[in-house]
């Protein structure tokens, strides 16, 4: 390896690791205050005409791994997350919830964390609301419909949550990049508003290496991928060092750093479960977007909701079943996709792959809490499609090819599924360098610096203490904006 000593720096003032949710709102923040900024992003920039294609084409141009990152643990579980300009907030559904107030008195509480009310949060949450034009929609899907109707055939309670979305046409593409730039990923609306205040973002950029002396960090070493297929290895020399990489991939650099203390030990998901269920009536599912109900009945334990839909995900999502469940591709516009999801009570590990590889490590392991949970969740989500007209549910398990009776639905309020013939999936990752005063259980304060570093932050999902139940892109904005503020009133 080049020695970093050898190379010639370029230097600026603050140093951004990461264009996601907490990566641009940092970027914001600071180039307001009138810090220098640059940003590292490891993926690539793509336009609205890159957006919208075909599943395999958009996990080539927007997925880290070509959306193959596998979860390792005694049930292994299938994670995706976005490797391009935005990040994930590219290529996930947009739905939003703020921090519900029990969660911020409770990490509070146990993780001695300062200035998390929800009073000080409000400012935060309204700025990102309004920014990204979050709001209800009025267009509701024959999918969101029918999900509706069976919460209240059931009496549970539910909700339509508000989306990250402005003008939605309904183009189903909200996984693939949204082609009209409707749903509000950060390119949408804070990166541009962040280069108008002179913040530049270098894509093609992975940072191989935080570079250390003593109590503060003096740069990176990044290697830049350019657009003719070269690659060139740089220095880059910096004040202060934000590292908003998302949950897999800050503590993986922090660690490959040396930097190892309570990071990458705590890794949290939301265990998922999907079913896929059929109608009578055509849904034509893959015509809209998702459903936009969720069922809060169960909450924080146990959430229902709607899936992604499209033929593509279907058939793998029959894929556990196949001989008995292939013929169902052709009725795909009578059917629509669920999920249930854990919280997520098991804890795993990330660890960063041997140096010059593009991957991380990823553990989990899936505790009896949660096969519980999933298991209780199938028994009601099943019961709730049944009633509201479903013929049939067929749950991601293997040798559980279909249930079309209440009767087999609520066997699993009390039985478990079995864990090995689960197939489950997550989007939702955190909590591996928490945040807090608990220097026992603590990688970074109350306000994202590095406990023993002067110059060292993490500003991104990563920096949630536990799972908190609901989509966290909310709460990772809201926070991620308030410790970039503290760091401006402090250094100004």
């Amino acid at each position: 390896m080049t020695d970093p000593d050898k190379l010639k720096p370029v230097k600026v003032q603050a140093l951004i690791v990461g264009s996601g949710a907490g990566g641009a709102v940092t970027a914001i923040e600071l180039a307001r205050a009138g810090f220098d900024v640059v940003v590292l992003e490891e993926g690539n920039r793509q336009g609205l005409d890159a957006y919208g294609q075909s599943s395999t084409r958009s996990m080539q141009l927007l997925y880290r791994n070509k959306g193959m990152t596998p979860i390792i643990g005694s049930v292994p579980i299938g994670y995706v997350e976005g490797r391009c300009l935005g990040g994930s907030t590219e290529i996930n559904s947009g739905f939003w919830h703020r921090l519900p107030p029990e969660f911020a008195m409770r990490w509070t509480k146990q993780f001695e964390i300062d200035g998390l009310s929800v009073e000080e949060l409000e400012p935060h949450f309204a700025f990102a609301e309004e920014h990204l034009h979050v709001s209800k929609a009025t267009n509701i899907p024959k999918s969101t419909e029918i999900f509706k109707r069976g919460t209240e055939l059931m009496g549970w309670s539910a909700r339509v949550v508000p989306r990250a979305a402005n003008n939605c046409v309904n183009t189903n593409a909200c996984a693939s990049g949204c082609p009209k730039g409707a749903k509000q990923g950060m390119t949408q609306n804070l990166i541009p508003l962040a280069e108008k205040w002179g913040v530049r973002f270098i894509t093609g950029a992975k940072v191989k290496l935080l570079l250390k002396s003593h109590h503060r960090v003096t740069g990176v070493l990044a290697e830049i991928h350019r657009s003719d297929s070269s690659t060139d290895l740089v220095r880059i020399d910096a004040e202060h060092v934000f590292v908003c990489g998302g949950a897999t991939q800050t503590p993986a650099l922090l660690r490959r750093s040396g930097i190892k203390t309570h990071v990458g030990d705590t890794f949290q998901i939301h265990p998922m479960l999907k079913v896929a269920a059929l109608f009578d009536e055509e849904i034509d599912a893959h015509k809209s977007v998702m459903p936009m109900v969720q069922v809060k009945e169960f909450w924080p334990d146990i959430s229902l909701g709607g899936s992604f839909f499209t033929i593509g995900h279907l058939a793998m999502n029959l894929s556990d079943n196949w001989l008995e469940t292939r013929d169902l591709v052709k009725q795909y516009r009578n059917i629509a996709t669920y999920y249930v999801a854990a919280r997520g009570t098991g804890r795993g590990t990330i660890r960063p792959a041997r140096f010059g590889s593009d991957y991380a490590h990823l553990k989990y392991e899936l505790s009896d809490v949660d096969v519980r949970h999933l298991s209780q969740g199938l028994a009601r989500l099943s019961t709730l499609l049944l009633q509201a007209g479903a013929r049939a549910v067929y749950p991601c398990v293997q040798g559980l090819a279909k249930i079309d009776t209440e009767l087999e639905a609520v066997r699993w309020l009390d039985e478990n599924l079995p864990r090995n013939k689960l197939s489950l999936t997550t989007v939702h990752a955190f909590s591996t360098t928490p945040m807090g005063e608990r220097m026992d259980r603590c990688a970074i304060d109350s306000y994202g610096r590095v406990h023993g570093f002067e110059n060292l932050y993490v500003n991104d999902a990563s920096m949630l203490p536990d799972s908190p139940g609901i989509n966290p892109q909310g709460t990772i904005m809201a926070v991620a904006r308030r410790n970039a503020q503290h760091f401006v009133s402090e250094k100004k």
